[in-house]
């Protein structure tokens, strides 16, 4: 089952994109539906919500009075977490007990307008932010017959697009009117959504193009690697020492193939075993892999790790589990670090990067071709600077 979280401010168009996904074909379950599902009369949370509050934000048939509870809680931050305290555990209860009744091959996709202020990203698939510029939503609320000062101090209250941005997987731009919207949900839908929903029905990873493509290095690299980290962290908790974007895409500057690695350091690979269930339901799925030994380490024993990908066809992956203290563990934040901290390392392996990819043209033939520059350069350069500078790796 693919889980998919949806976001955006208000008047974003977010109940578009949602009306749009469940055409094609998912099911959408709506947090703020739930939200008033949840403290409808005669239940747990209206009760609870009532002590907390009083009897005073009920109205003449004993439902709950939205509009004067909105009064209290909107200009006083404690009052609205105490309501949210209320609310958010019974409305994620409600959510799981409906994704529960669906099929194994089902694309489930919930609307949650407080996606990023909640941290709940990390518990899906997928997430998806709908934005428009702030002045076209204040016009969009206006035009639903809000007064226009409480439409902008709403959108004032929500997390900025910054912080949704940065929560999320996908932006869709809603600029251009309800066609364009549509049909940017169409193509999320078909080149990656349903693909992403095809590989974790059959247990796979989305594989890297066998055709050899560099591109420059992307800023968004980073927060693409956050986004894995944190769904590995909510798997993994303490099983994993640290967290590391490792590779080329993690150097700035650096052009790479668009394939973000991951190091995920541990004690013993046999606890990474032990969750391969669960990350293969976070969409993690691979096996056991060495690295190529390295002179004074020829032991390819103490090379062993476990390499996975990630089954997302939007953001291929290649997570390393590596031994703490291991030489392969080492190496990999060794090597980062010493080509963030030398531009000249840097340069010289671009131009090496670059000089392979024109006598090569698949990834495969490429990843063989380069091991003997680190062979030869990498591991012995980046062991003097080791020594020279002083450089440990780094434990927690």
């Amino acid at each position: 089952m693919l889980k998919v979280a949806l976001t955006g401010g208000i008047g974003a168009g977010k109940s578009t994109v949602a009306a749009k996904l469940e055409k094609l074909g998912a099911y959408v379950i709506d947090a703020d539906v739930l939200a008033r599902e949840v403290v409808a009369p005669d239940t747990e949370g209206l009760a609870a919500v009532v002590t907390r509050f009083g009897p005073k934000i009920l109205d003449a048939e004993g439902a709950l009075d939205r509009a004067r509870l909105a009064k209290i809680v909107f200009d006083d931050p404690h009052a609205r977490a105490e309501l949210e305290a209320i609310i958010h555990p019974r409305v994620r209860e409600r959510a799981r007990e409906l994704t529960d009744t669906r099929s194994d091959d089902a694309i489930v996709v919930q609307d949650i307008p407080l996606l990023a202020e909640t941290g709940q990203a990390a518990g899906f698939h997928l997430a998806i932010d709908v934005e428009a510029p702030a002045e076209l939503r204040l016009e969009r609320l206006v035009a639903r017959g809000l007064d226009r000062t409480d439409a902008d101090r709403r959108i004032r209250s929500q997390a900025s697009d910054a912080e949704r941005r940065d929560s999320c997987d996908v932006v869709l731009q809603n600029r251009d009117g309800i066609e364009q919207l549509e049909r940017r949900v169409t193509m999320l839908w078909d080149e990656r959504i349903v693909p992403f929903a095809d590989n974790l029905r059959a247990g796979r990873a989305e594989r890297r193009p066998e055709k050899l493509q560099f591109v420059e290095s992307d800023p968004a690299w980073p927060r693409r690697f956050e986004h894995l980290a944190a769904r590995l962290r909510r798997i993994m908790g303490p099983i994993a020492v640290r967290i590391d974007h490792v590779g080329s895409t993690a150097v700035a500057g650096l052009p790479a193939e668009d394939i973000i690695d991951i190091q995920v350091t541990v004690v013993t690979l046999r606890a990474v075993d032990m969750l391969e269930q669960r990350l293969g339901e976070a969409g993690f799925f691979g096996g056991v892999a060495h690295d190529e030994p390295k002179p004074e380490r020829p032991d390819v024993a103490e090379w062993e790790k476990r390499l996975y990908g990630y089954a997302d066809p939007g953001n291929i992956a290649h997570v390393h589990f590596r031994r703490i203290d291991s030489p392969g563990q080492r190496f990999a934040l060794l090597f980062r670090d010493w080509l963030r901290a030398d531009p000249e390392a840097c340069a010289d392996y671009a131009e090496a990067k670059g000089e392979l990819a024109a006598k090569v043209d698949s990834a495969t033939a490429y990843a063989e071709a380069k091991e003997p520059w680190f062979l030869r350069e990498a591991w012995p350069r980046a062991g003097r600077w080791a020594e020279t500078t002083g450089w440990k790796p780094p434990v927690c």
